[in-house]
């Protein structure tokens, strides 16, 4: 059990999603990352919408965090598609960009 549990963090599909201890001075936890929610054709300004703690989550890279800013997101703007998009740079200068379906339609990363 106690290997067993910790083990299935590997097998998610968000790779920035390290929430134990033991994982906590990996490299990616040393990820930084650019997150952008857009209502419709327009870019959300986080600050504006969310708590510090969420953007900084999301900064590091985690999805799920961001999935559920977008949602709610969704709740407060019915019938507007609102998609997530971020870009991270990892150690060693290596980039990677994510972008999410529209997320009122159940759109994942």
């Amino acid at each position: 059990m106690q290997l067993g549990l910790p083990a299935t963090y590997f097998l998610r599909r968000d790779p920035h999603d390290e929430r134990f201890s033991w994982r906590m001075f990996s490299p990616m936890r040393m990820a930084r990352c650019a997150p952008v929610l857009r209502l419709g054709e327009q870019s959300v300004v986080l600050p504006s919408h969310f708590h510090e703690a969420w953007i900084e989550l999301a900064q590091r890279g985690r999805q799920g965090v961001l999935v559920a800013m977008g949602q709610h997101l969704c709740q407060r703007n019915p019938g507007v598609a609102v998609v997530a998009s971020m870009t991270c740079e990892y150690l060693g200068g290596a980039r990677r960009d994510f972008t999410s379906g529209d997320l009122c339609q159940g759109g994942a990363f």
